[in-house]
């Protein structure tokens, strides 16, 4: 286990449905553990966002749908908590500040929407190579579907957990 929890997106507007469940879940795991980082980020949906322009959504704008779940709130600070208006909370400048200043190279995941935030904050800090963990158990989504957690569970087998064999090389 890392000493870093990253939580994404446990949030009234997306503790729903499926999802609605896990803030409990998580604030158990986080009781039981030993984090000496316990870092949120929470989505804040801007009106100029593609979220709003493109995909007609326009949830997550205001408290207190924007509000962390009452189940996980008691964890987290002013300092702990990043707001971002994008799929990754690596577009945020200030988590990347606070990792570098408390000299975090790798990290646990876990939140909703597994198959976007979750997933898109995974290929980022695969991409600026730090090591991390998803914890599948502690992922949901915010709606009845329960193909979109295999989705991105089989996304994240192919992309994040392992090496492609000699064999196989030809299909990358």
């Amino acid at each position: 286990m890392s000493n870093t929890l990253v939580v994404i997106g446990v949030q009234n507007c997306f503790c729903i449905d499926k999802a609605k469940g896990l803030p409990a879940k998580i604030a158990a795991h986080i009781r039981e553990s030993d984090y000496d980082h316990i870092l949120f980020g929470k989505f804040c949906n801007d009106p100029d966002s593609n979220f709003h322009r493109i995909l007609n959504f326009t949830g997550g704008a205001d408290a207190p749908e924007t509000d962390l779940h009452s189940d996980v709130a008691e964890f987290a600070t002013p300092e702990t908590t990043f707001e971002k208006a994008s799929y990754s909370i690596f577009k945020c400048k200030q988590f990347e500040e606070y990792l570098t200043k408390h000299n975090i190279k790798e990290f646990d995941l876990c939140g909703t929407d597994y198959d976007a935030c979750v997933l898109a904050t995974a290929f980022e800090a695969f991409d600026l190579v730090y090591q991390f963990t998803i914890l599948d158990t502690l992922c949901s989504v915010s709606f009845i579907r329960n193909d979109l957690i295999e989705a991105a569970e089989k996304i994240v087998d192919r992309n994040l957990r392992s090496c492609p064999s000699h064999e196989h090389r030809d299909r990358w």
